[in-house]
């Protein structure tokens, strides 16, 4: 194999692809990234696998000699990017790869840095990739990526809870429903569907959507596509008639709670607030809510009193303007769920919605976006 490419898209597309590269494999070629290179499309495709994640990525490239070979993840990535911003030049000999940097000029080549010699592992040993043959459904990247935002901070990190490590996908109707709960909060977005397809009803691991999260804030393309099988699913980001980054991943075993009978159908309160003051007076209290973390939320006329609970550092207090309807009430919450919940909103105003002090608590948005996040009341100290 022999290609040469821009220092700066292979030190990104490594970069990418470098996150599914497994941290303690069991087999040490599972350390490395597999890299083919084809003539015919002049493209240099990267691939990392850690047997449950797997990422691809695909750049353009100079290709002299097509080939492949899997390289050292960490060593490799390290190198490329302290090279200079020039032409990486790569060329395998057996199962060895010598690198350089070189600027290319009409009549000849300047070497900027290298030759480096890396030792790899034969390609043909990468362990097979994850094939899909499903159907493909487009969805909208920005509603994609709003259903991501709107949910991912609740999905749990507790893997005795496996199920609620993930975020639980459903089609009802025209909507793509997204939905993510550690047990103590629960966040739904609810996003149109670009056309229609084959009903989905699966639960994805909440780190592989976080990597889809991330290589969708940098696509430039509208459309993503989706394909889902009974046991993976596969995200592709189209570029001509192949993709430009691909990741697959396999679904999580086992039936999502029913969330949605968790949600009350009436409140006595409703109250709206300007999110950015509740999230600029949140940020302040938690500085003396201490380790209990609580922060009690007074309903008073036409006012929200925010203060410190139990915070062994000292006490604040802070009072948000609001409209609010229903009687006065005491509640109190973990700070930190309430934060996230609105930082993940996007608009200017937030409504609360409550029956009692021990009952759940509705967060929602209040415009375009259909977003609901429940969070459980903290039994306040008599």
């Amino acid at each position: 194999m022999h290609v040469s490419c821009s220092q700066k898209d292979l030190s990104n597309h490594l970069s990418v692809v470098s996150r599914a590269v497994a941290n303690r494999p069991t087999n040490p070629i599972l350390a490395n990234v597999l890299f083919e290179a084809s003539g015919a499309d002049a493209q240099l495709t990267l691939s990392a696998f850690d047997q449950t994640l797997c990422l691809q990525s695909r750049l353009s490239a100079t290709v002299y000699e097509a080939g492949m070979i899997t390289l050292p993840a960490r060593t490799l990535g390290d190198l490329v990017s302290r090279l200079p911003e020039a032409v990486v030049e790569l060329k395998v000999s057996d199962t060895q790869a010598t690198v350089r940097a070189r600027l290319e000029r009409e009549r000849k080549k300047d070497t900027l840095a290298g030759p480096y010699q890396i030792a790899g592992l034969p390609g043909e040993e990468f362990p097979a990739l994850p094939a899909v043959t499903a159907t493909a459904m487009p969805l909208d990247r920005e509603a994609f990526l709003q259903g991501l935002r709107g949910v991912l901070f609740a999905a749990s990190n507790d893997e005795t809870k496996q199920i609620l490590t993930g975020v639980h996908l459903q089609t009802r109707g025209e909507t793509l429903e997204f939905a993510a709960t550690d047990g103590h909060r629960l966040a739904i977005v609810e996003t149109e569907v670009t056309s229609g397809g084959e009903p989905v009803h699966a639960t994805i691991p909440a780190r592989a959507l976080r990597e889809v999260e991330r290589l969708l804030a940098k696509y430039e393309g509208e459309v993503v596509r989706f394909c889902l099988e009974p046991h993976q699913a596969d995200f592709q980001l189209p570029q001509g008639e192949g993709f430009q980054q691909r990741l697959v991943t396999r679904l999580l075993d086992g039936m999502y709670p029913n969330y949605r009978q968790l949600l009350p159908r009436e409140f006595a309160r409703r109250v709206v607030m300007e999110r950015e003051d509740v999230i600029h007076a949140l940020e302040r209290l938690a500085v003396l809510a201490g380790s209990r973390n609580v922060v009690k939320f007074s309903l008073d006329l036409d006012n929200v009193i925010l203060a410190t609970e139990g915070g062994e550092l000292g006490q604040g207090q802070e009072q948000i303007p609001a409209e609010i309807e229903g009687e006065a009430l005491d509640v109190a919450f973990n700070v930190k769920y309430v934060l996230e919940g609105l930082k993940a909103m996007s608009t200017s105003q937030v409504q609360m919605q409550l029956n009692s002090a021990t009952a759940p608590v509705i967060f929602s948005p209040l415009g375009d976006v259909k977003m609901t996040y429940l969070v459980m009341p903290i039994q306040l100290r008599s």
